[in-house]
């Protein structure tokens, strides 16, 4: 039993292909940041903007450093102050 459930695991694996993040903003992603800004601008200290807009104040607190590393993550890298 266990060897059949491994195999289809490998089996999904192989078939999937996990892809890597695209570097390029997809369009959905640029409306999603388009509507989701006007919430952020509207309430600067209870979101953040994350990778939408990375230079923007409200992502100060995720460029920190926690335990040695940023919370905030954008294509592939960590965004530090």
């Amino acid at each position: 039993m266990n060897y059949f459930v491994l195999f289809f695991l490998v089996l999904f694996l192989i078939v999937t292909k996990p892809r890597a993040a695209n570097k390029e903003p997809t369009s959905e992603f640029q409306k999603f940041c388009i509507i989701y800004m006007r919430y952020v601008n509207q309430y600067p200290n209870g979101l953040s903007a994350g990778c939408c807009e990375i230079d923007h104040p409200s992502n100060d607190v995720l460029k920190e450093e926690y335990l040695g590393e940023p919370m905030l993550y954008c294509n592939g890298q960590y965004i530090y102050e």
